[in-house]
């Protein structure tokens, strides 16, 4: 059993408090930015850069002022009223100060999930958009549930892709349990210069092609979920940490140790700690959750920017622990927060602790957080739905 699991707990009313967290604010980074869902930051020089839901990926170069660093606005399906396609995750390569290297994940107008990798020009001022490499291409049945968060391991330096379950209601496909597509899952592969990737020889699924079943993808790293939004890595030892998005009764976040192999965490099978399939559903040799919480705000409501009182959620998204050096209070506490009520938590996964931190970063008024991002001295960013981009800084009274 991983380290973390043991210290599972249900959120309630009743929350112990490690330590009260009062010294933090948000200071606005960027604003007038169109539907964000990331924020990325260049290694090296810790540039910010600004990922639209509409395809535009831009330099921010100061809070009035930004330059545009890639349009691939042309290539996505982006509908007028927000869904859960577009442009979805940008990455640098681990070596982008040399390779000029970086990777996006994006639904194009056919409606197939792409994960593709470009590079800078020789110059190293713009992108040579001709660079484009698919590495990753498939078709989506449904404009939902698409995943496509990426992110490379701190420690082993593989690229790791999140997909959905392919959308509509219940996973009406059995896709998340189904080892023969990308649906449910996230990936981990080994990015090569020409565009192409291995499959890693110690991901979980290798062996079993090999002996067993050779249309298996062995690609997959970890299974089971239903549409994780987002996940990261602790930089100290490369553990994960996913955001899974419920169906109706539970959100929750997913762990897993670095070495610990991937493995199936139960959608739609089970939701959360509970079978949700039918009553009595064999719960063995399913990943739990270490934290869930209940969804039972209302997702419409949110959309039309209306504050409900006394829910917690509806969509959970993933966050970051946090290892920054600027505030003390938040060391080692996993930072996430919920798009339907905008509600922001610090969660220690040692103690069984958790706090809302919502009112001292973003005050009272109703906030729709699309994802949180941490630059590469792991401070934390906000990201704001409606057009802004927040940063967690030290607030001394």
């Amino acid at each position: 059993m991983n380290k973390i699991l043991k210290y599972y707990f249900l959120f309630s009313i009743s929350i112990l408090f490690t330590q009260e967290i009062n010294n933090i604010k948000s200071v606005i980074i960027a604003e007038n930015l169109n539907r964000p869902v990331f924020a990325v930051f260049e290694p090296g020089t810790n540039k910010m850069y600004a990922v639209e839901q509409t395809g535009k990926i831009y330099l921010i170069n100061n809070l009035q002022n930004k330059s545009l660093f890639l349009d691939l606005s042309k290539k996505i399906s982006v509908s007028i009223t927000p869904d859960e396609r577009g442009l979805l995750g940008m990455v640098f390569d681990p070596n982008f100060q040399s390779n000029g290297f970086f990777y996006v994940s994006y639904i194009d107008t056919e409606n197939y999930s792409v994960v593709s990798r470009f590079r800078l020009s020789e110059n190293k001022d713009e992108v040579d958009i001709e660079s484009e490499k698919k590495l990753i291409y498939f078709e989506q049945p449904f404009n939902n549930h698409n995943g496509g968060h990426l992110d490379f391991n701190p420690i082993d330096n593989y690229l790791y892709i999140s997909f959905g379950d392919g959308g509509a209601s219940g996973d009406p496909y059995g896709n998340a349990q189904n080892l023969h597509n990308f649906f449910g899952s996230i990936l981990r592969i080994d990015p090569q210069d020409d565009g192409s990737y291995l499959i890693p020889n110690d991901n979980p699924l290798v062996l079993h092609k090999k002996n067993n079943d050779s249309d298996i993808k062995s690609e997959i790293w970890a299974h089971g979920l239903r549409n994780v939004w987002r996940f990261s890595f602790d930089n100290n030892n490369g553990d994960i940490y996913m955001g899974d998005v419920g169906q109706y009764l539970w959100e929750e976040i997913n762990y897993l140790e670095f070495g610990e192999n991937g493995g199936n965490f139960g959608w739609n099978i089970m939701e959360g700690n509970h079978c949700y399939s039918e009553p009595g559903c064999d719960k063995e040799g399913f990943i739990n959750p270490i934290f869930e919480y209940p969804s039972d705000a209302n997702y419409p409501f949110s959309l039309m920017g209306i504050k409900e009182k006394n829910v917690s959620g509806c969509s959970v998204t993933g966050g970051y622990l946090y290892r920054g050096d600027q505030i003390k209070s938040l060391y080692g506490l996993y930072i996430f927060s919920d798009f339907c009520t905008g509600k922001i938590w610090a969660l220690d996964p040692l103690k069984n602790i958790i706090q809302e931190i919502t009112e001292p970063l973003l005050g009272s008024e109703k906030h729709m957080i699309s994802s949180f991002s941490q630059d590469i001295n792991n401070e934390i960013y906000i990201v704001e739905f409606s057009g802004k981009i927040y940063k967690i800084e030290p607030h001394y009274e």
